[in-house]
This record gives structure tokens, C-alpha cells and sequence, in this order.
């Protein structure tokens, strides 16, 4: 072979390297995409941030829903999961459990006769509505030692319904909790009128200057 055969083959070869890096060198202007700098996205990303706990706060006795709940019918009906152990007529008798005629606002452990739990008989102070319906709730955590086996009510509508049914079984009911609305209506509005007759929000005269 000679030279010249040799130059043609090399001139071919270095030929068609440089058709390729300009064929490449080409399509990359034509066909790369403008990548904008990270400050001139379209979008950001937001930095995750962490999430505070939100503290539920509870609420105070008796709630709007445990007024609105009681209902001496219901409670009746309620009081059927009780009948086994208690009684609530004025027969007073003792059973399983104390008898609960006249338990709302009595001393507790004061049925007489009846051997009470130690924990109920130091508990001390009377079955006001919300002690009876912290006792309803979980009797086992109201009275540490209590004899009374039974889980309690969850249901805050039945709690209510059934003390306003227990607070009926009387022969001198308590009367009934206000609603805290009305009350604090008429607080404000005492407030408002005071007796001298002057209006505290008014402006003061002063001396006329």
C-alpha cells in the first residue's frame, strides 16, 4: 500500500471526528434548555416547619352540652344499667350498693347502715352535680378503693340525664344548676346599671375645663 492510501484513510477518520463534535457541539445550542439560576424559579419550595401541639383546652362544668342534656326521661332509661345494684325509690333499701334516694346533694357514704369503702368513706363532702359527674365518669378514679365495679358512663349527655332523673328522687331536690349564659347575662348587665345610676362608660365631666 501506499502513503497515499494511508493519508486518505486518516484524512477520512479526522473528517468525520470533527463531523461529530460539531454535529454535537450543534445540538447541544439548539436543544439545551436554559436552566434559570435557584433564585429565579418559578416555584420555591417551602421550608417545612415544625408543627407546634395544640393544647386542648378543657372544658369547665357543666358545659353548654351537659345543661342542654338534662333530661329527667333519659335518665331513667339510663339509670336501668344501675337498678341491679342500686335502688332509688323512698324505700331506702340497700343492696349490692347504697340506696340513692335523695344522693344528689347528701353527704357522701351517708347511707346508714351501708359498709362503704374506705376511700368513700375519707372522700369527705357532699354528691354535688359535679362531683357526681366526675364519680359517673370513672367511679375508679374519682374514689381510689371504691367497691363500685362499674366502668362508668363516657357519654357526657348521659351523666347529666341521669343525676337531673337522681336529682328528681327526692323528698327536698336541689334545685337545678343555672346555665351559665343567663348567669353571666345577668352579671354583665348588673354590671352595666350599677345602683347610683351613672354610667360608668360614659365620659367624665371633669371641671369644665
Amino acid at each position: 500500500m501506499s502513503g497515499l492510501f494511508f493519508n486518505k484513510v486518516a484524512a477520512a477518520t479526522l473528517s468525520a471526528v470533527l463531523g461529530v463534535l460539531v454535529i454535537n457541539r450543534f445540538a447541544g445550542i439548539v436543544v439545551h434548555p436554559e436552566v434559570p439560576e435557584p433564585d429565579h424559579f418559578a416555584y420555591k419550595l417551602a421550608a417545612e416547619t415544625e408543627a407546634k401541639p395544640v393544647k386542648a383546652e378543657p372544658v369547665a362544668f357543666p358545659s353548654p352540652a351537659w345543661l342542654s342534656a338534662r333530661d329527667p326521661q333519659k335518665g331513667a332509661k339510663v339509670f336501668k344499667k344501675c337498678k341491679a345494684c342500686h335502688d332509688v325509690s323512698n324505700a331506702k333499701k340497700d343492696g349490692t350498693g347504697p340506696h340513692l334516694w335523695g344522693v344528689v346533694g347528701r353527704p357522701k357514704a351517708a347511707a346508714e347502715g351501708f359498709s362503704y369503702s374506705s376511700g368513700m368513706k375519707s372522700s369527705g363532702g357532699n354528691w354535688t352535680y359535679e362531683d357526681l359527674d366526675k364519680f359517673l365518669t370513672k367511679p375508679k378514679d374519682f374514689i381510689k378503693g371504691t367497691k363500685m365495679t362499674f366502668n362508668g358512663l363516657k357519654k357526657e349527655t348521659d351523666r347529666a340525664a341521669i343525676i337531673e332523673f337522681l336529682r328528681l328522687q327526692s323528698d327536698n331536690p336541689l334545685p337545678p344548676l343555672p346555665a351559665k349564659a343567663e348567669a353571666s347575662a345577668e352579671v354583665e348587665q348588673q354590671a352595666a346599671t350599677p345602683e347610683t345610676g351613672v354610667n360608668p362608660d360614659a365620659p367624665d365631666a371633669g371641671d369644665g375645663q
